[in-house]
């Protein structure tokens, strides 16, 4: 290992990506992990008090939207660069992170070698890197094409709308989810319409089916 390695911590909430990204760096003693969060608090818990150079970052993590994590990672950890490490790959979602600042966007199914390369190019040549085969240029004629899995639904929900979904489950009606949220029955109408809208479903019964197996309730 080079003594001068720079220095990794990864965000992610399955054991078994630690395992292979820790295969792929001892090919390269330039990099050195130091660091395996599962969950988005004990990330911002490290850099409390710890330091790494750099961050691959899992976008759905159980705890912790991608979006305020990345925000409070910003503001945690200035100066450290952070890489998407993902399995979703949309040119919607691509672009959303990018904007946020991050300075790469990488597949889990890349090679290793790709993997490797992408590291350096982030770290010694202060470049962003977009994976080989992330989808960043095609823009999809219909976005509900582009809810391919119901993480991609979860992401097209404003917090607001997550609310009113988890009051929903919970079996409040729309007069006392008003009352609880402070706003009016028609704004939380139209809000139940759009969750609808966006999630492609017909009834509250697939609202609540679906927050359900996504544990948002």
């Amino acid at each position: 290992m080079s003594e001068h390695a720079t220095t990794l911590a990864l965000v992610d909430d399955h054991p078994i990506i630690a395992i292979g990204v820790q295969a792929m760096l001892q090919q390269d003693s330039n990099f050195k992990l130091v660091y395996h969060a599962t969950r988005a608090t004990d990330i911002l818990d490290f850099y409390s008090n710890s330091r790494s150079d750099l961050i691959l970052l899992d976008l759905n993590l159980p705890d912790m939207e991608y979006k305020d994590l990345i925000q409070s990672l910003q503001l945690r950890a200035r100066g450290t660069k952070m890489i998407a490490y993902t399995g979703y790959n949309n040119s919607s979602l691509v672009k959303t992170v990018l904007r946020l600042g991050l300075d790469g966007y990488l597949l889990k199914t890349c090679t290793p070698d790709e993997f490797r390369h992408a590291l350096r190019q982030v770290v010694e040549k202060d470049e962003v890197y977009i994976g080989k085969s992330v989808q960043l240029n095609s823009i999809m004629n219909n976005p509900r094409k582009g809810l391919k899995d119901d993480f991609q639904k979860c992401l097209s929900l404003s917090k607001r709308e997550k609310e009113i979904l988890d009051l929903i489950s919970q079996g409040f009606t729309s007069q006392s989810i008003s009352e609880t949220l402070f706003i009016s029955k028609y704004t939380v109408e139209t809000h139940r319409k759009n969750i609808l809208r966006k999630l492609n479903f017909n009834s509250s019964t697939e609202l609540v089916k679906f927050a359900v197996q996504q544990g948002l309730v």
